[in-house]
């Protein structure tokens, strides 16, 4: 019988799975929107039963049926996640509120608390970054002033990743790359969980899942697991990694000098090296395999701008969608293309969720700076894919400060697929970027990760780069437009040393 490898990713917005067989054939590929919780301005949840579990569920029952192969055929089971999040669980695994996800900013209060306790340099020394909105410790932090009951009766702390595998096979692990993506209280020096973070937040460090390689079998699915997903009993899974660090390794990322732009409801540029690089404003992470590291940034939005502006602006164009079947996205790129670089003096700040990297400011705001009567919506709009840009120039800036080289671009991500936006991207950065055929590389890292883990591959991490990454276009930055966009970018940055002070002024009340 033919054996195949099941990978799931569970999204801020969509869950996706892919079935793939050992010889890295797709036979059947699914893919589900969910929704974000929004209690409050900055708060951003998920329901884990409803959201995370649920639609693994759906996934897992909808590849067996598009693929009509037999459970038992399924060598084993990887899992990528959104992260870095936060669910605590009572003694039973029980949920016991709305997981908090890694771009709320309810914690903001908590990181100034952890600042003057701990010190944002031991922070950095010991996770590899400073306090910031996605630091899980001042999350918990949060839970134990604002949630006492809901704290103390925590008998773990998992992410989506950890409470998955858990679902699935009773065993409460979480693999290094995803706990150290979410900085303290993991220990990038130890490779495990820091006792002194922990004492500060008020946790053991029995409260937090065992540690493991993303490509190592965190456990077998039960026979609970099984009834529920269709899948069979005792499959291996993999402790899987979250969705960034599955997507680059779908995407090949293991080259030392590559770039991987991932063009998703956030977005996020990293560069995998064989050392571990710092600078204050990047993210320094492990990788999902070991000894490879990951330097890079990530934006706190990205496609949800893209998606908030068709919905409260873009309503002509969601009409004609109705009426021809062209994706509203596509006409207003359309008219967006008619609109010169530049925007005609138009700058967008992309902060409507607060920033992540390198600005690393939970209470940053969105701006539309430069409005004037002759400007229409589809300047706004064009400004906004600009600005995402400028976001991605200024993360590949600081890259550039840590001596870090980047060789090659390769993207992914639903807004890869968009021509305006990626030339948009190229011209800022300057940077040609390979976009790769397959825009769901996340599940594909899940689906390899879960092959790694029981040795399913000879050829090991490099075969993935060269059976699964097909690039599907090229596209080569236009110099024409450069002084433009500098001038352009040079405001961008401008604008929110400027604006900061008031940005924080209105989001005080937040949390």
């Amino acid at each position: 019988m033919k054996k195949y490898l099941l990978g799931v990713d569970i999204g801020t917005t969509t869950s996706k799975g892919v079935l793939i067989s050992v010889e890295r054939d797709t036979v059947a590929s699914f893919s589900i929107e969910h929704g974000v919780s929004r209690p409050h301005p900055g708060w951003s949840e998920h329901d884990a039963e409803k959201v995370w579990w649920q639609d693994f569920v759906v996934v897992c029952r909808k590849l067996l049926e598009k693929s009509g192969i037999e459970a038992e055929q399924i060598l084993a089971v990887g899992c990528s996640t959104l992260f870095p999040v936060i669910l605590p669980v009572d003694k039973g695994g029980n949920p016991l509120r709305n997981a908090i996800l890694y771009e709320d900013v309810r914690s903001f209060k908590e990181i100034e608390i952890l600042k003057k306790s701990i010190g944002d340099e031991y922070s950095a020394e010991t996770s590899g970054n400073r306090f910031t909105i996605q630091t899980l410790a001042p999350k918990i932090l949060w839970l134990k002033n604002n949630e006492p009951e809901v704290f103390s009766r925590t008998a773990m702390f998992h992410n989506a990743g950890s409470y998955l595998v858990y679902k699935l096979t009773g065993r409460n692990v979480i693999d290094h790359g995803s706990a150290s993506q979410g900085g303290l209280p993991y220990n990038t020096n130890t490779l495990g969980w820091d006792p002194v973070s922990c004492r500060e937040i008020g946790i053991q460090t029995s409260q937090l899942p065992d540690l493991l390689w993303g490509n190592e079998v965190a456990g077998h699915i039960t026979n609970a697991a099984a009834q529920e997903t269709g899948l069979a009993e005792g499959t291996p899974v993999a402790a899987g990694s979250g969705d960034f660090f599955s997507e680059m390794l779908g995407m090949g990322a293991l080259k030392k000098g590559r770039a991987v732009i991932t063009y998703g409801s956030t977005f996020g540029l990293g560069v995998c090296t064989d050392k571990h690089s710092r600078h204050s404003d990047l993210v320094k992470t492990g990788f999902c395999v070991k000894d490879v590291y990951l330097i890079g940034g990530g934006m706190a939005s990205g496609s949800t701008i893209v998606k908030w502006f068709r919905e409260n602006f873009g309503r002509t164009e969601s009409g004609s969608e109705e009426n021809t079947g062209i994706s509203a996205y596509e006409l207003l790129n359309e008219g967006a293309r008619k609109i010169e670089p530049g925007c005609e003096g138009l700058v967008a700040l992309p902060y409507f969720n607060g920033e992540r990297c390198p600005v690393q400011d939970p209470l940053a705001k969105g701006v539309i700076f430069g409005l004037t009567l002759r400007h229409t919506r589809h300047h706004v709009y064009r400004a906004l894919l600009e600005s995402i840009g400028f976001g991605i120039r200024h993360i590949i800036d600081k890259l550039k400060e840590a001596n870090v080289r980047i060789d090659e671009v390769r993207s992914v991500g639903g807004g890869a697929q968009s021509i305006l936006w990626t030339q948009i991207l190229s011209d800022i950065t300057g940077l040609e970027q390979g976009v790769l055929k397959h825009s769901h590389g996340a599940p594909y890292g899940a689906a390899f990760l879960a092959g790694l883990s029981i040795d399913a591959f000879p050829e090991k991490e490099g075969s993935i780069d060269r059976e699964w990454n097909n690039v599907q276009r090229v596209v080569t930055p236009d110099g024409s437009s450069s002084d433009i966009y500098q001038k352009n970018y040079e405001i961008y940055l401008s604008l929110y040393q400027k604006t900061s002070q008031e940005m924080h002024r209105i989001g005080a009340g937040i949390g």
